[in-house]
């Protein structure tokens, strides 16, 4: 009787710092990825003060280099220039030498035309939004008269990608904090164990049984932990 007081003792307990460590870390935790979801939708960026820059020619931006690469691309296009100018422009104003962009315009300068540069830039390095990019202004560069227009509707796709990957992140905060706790709770709840129980101590550190349960135990924690943070980052997008 009094063994199984003492489970149920160990077990509300471990429920009530488990129910206890979620209320105190989800709120910021979801908080927190709200604030980025919303960044990330309405286009802004954290407040703090902004020193006006001295005048020169506008560089890309770091946080959505893609993006604005294209949008800058569609936007030096609509101006008068052609496709091969306007990349050579856009990525002389990037403030990473070692952009994807520039093996691709030192190309064009050498009279190579953009889809064969693309093709022989081509990097399995590459994230999937640079090939996205990569084969829109591939395309694009057949000529026609919507380019600009495909370039900025592609720079749109990736701009809502993004904002689906950081929606994914906010909805499964929740889940992997709970994954977090329900993994290294056992692990305290076990240390303590040892620590305050000789006997169990004994058991499970000492005999082959108590050993087995040990590395049983771990195995099943980490595989879970794993198999839930591989379930979260497949969700398509």
């Amino acid at each position: 009787m009094h063994d199984v007081f003492n489970a149920m003792v160990v077990v509300i307990g471990t429920v009530s710092f488990a129910g206890a460590c979620a209320l105190i870390i989800a709120p910021p935790l979801t908080k927190y990825w709200t604030r980025r979801w919303l960044r990330e939708r309405l286009g802004t960026c954290p407040l703090k003060t902004v020193r006006p820059d001295p005048p020169h020619e506008p560089t890309i931006s770091s946080d959505h280099d893609i993006t604005d690469f294209l949008d800058a691309v569609a936007r030096d296009m609509r101006s008068g220039f052609s496709l091969a100018s306007s990349f050579v422009q856009c990525s002389d104003r990037q403030s990473d030498s070692d952009h994807w962009s520039q093996p691709i315009a030192q190309r064009l300068l050498r009279g190579v035309t953009l889809s064969d540069a693309i093709v022989e830039c081509t990097d399995s390095s590459w994230s999937q939004q640079i090939r996205f990019a990569c084969r829109t202004l591939a395309v694009a560069s057949v000529g026609g008269t919507g380019v600009a227009p495909a370039l900025e509707h592609c720079a749109s796709v990736l701009r809502e990608q993004q904002s689906l990957e950081l929606d994914r992140n906010v909805q499964s905060s929740q889940a992997l904090l709970s994954t977090k706790v329900l993994t290294w709770l056992p692990i305290a709840v076990f240390v303590w164990i040892c620590i305050t129980d000789p006997i169990a101590r004994l058991f499970l550190l000492s005999t082959p049984v108590g050993i087995c349960c040990v590395a049983l135990g771990v195995t099943l924690n980490v595989s879970g932990r794993r198999w839930m943070t591989n379930v979260v980052n497949r969700i398509p997008v």
